[in-house]
């Protein structure tokens, strides 16, 4: 029931569009989010902007139908960065070095080479590079099989570079499924 603001709305509702929840699910989602609000309140003051990036209203012709695309991590990098009570961005552009270890650390994170490498990327400015060296620690076991099996080709395991991308190939390793017959659906997910 905490409030997040407009960016931060924007940018979790994007991304689970990106997974492939419907329209209908987000409003589910987020009225259920906001428990303290009455249902009119939401109607008034979020519902028409969950509609909208989803394409259902507003916009122009061309985005009409399609709204909008989830934020690749380029965006998140680069435009509008989380400003004083925001919660939208990304932790390793946007967190101080302490909030970023202790949010590794409370996540189980705790090879101090890992840190370290995260620590020395984000300092130069690295933060892509240093979001795969977490996304290849958290998954070591799933891509050695993925490589010794060869189920995944090179293409499915090459940089992440979009919050979509992470989530799912982290979900096609933890199953145990490969990148070709995975539950993916262009860029939306069967889940």
């Amino acid at each position: 029931n905490k409030h997040l603001k407009h960016f931060g709305r924007l940018q979790y509702t994007l991304f689970l569009k990106g997974l492939g929840l419907t329209m209908e699910d987000c409003l589910i989602f987020w009225r259920q989010s906001f428990k303290l609000i009455t249902d009119d309140t939401f109607n008034k003051e979020y519902r028409y902007n969950i509609r909208h990036a989803y394409g259902d209203v507003g916009g122009d012709a061309i985005r009409r139908g399609r709204g909008y695309s989830p934020f690749s991590c380029q965006k998140i990098l680069t435009e509008h960065p989380p400003g004083s009570g925001e919660s939208h961005g990304c932790p390793y552009r946007h967190f101080s070095v302490d909030n970023l270890f202790s949010l590794l650390q409370n996540i189980g994170v705790s090879d101090w080479e890992v840190l370290r490498g995260v620590k020395d990327d984000v300092e130069k400015k690295r933060y892509h590079i240093a979001c795969n060296r977490v996304f290849e620690w958290a998954h070591t076991s799933e891509l050695q099989q993925a490589k010794a099996d060869n189920s995944w080709k090179a293409t499915g395991l090459d940089t992440i570079v979009h919050p979509n991308t992470y989530f799912k190939r982290s979900y096609l390793l933890k199953s145990g499924l490969n990148c070709e017959t995975g539950p993916m659906q262009g860029d939306h997910m069967e889940m």
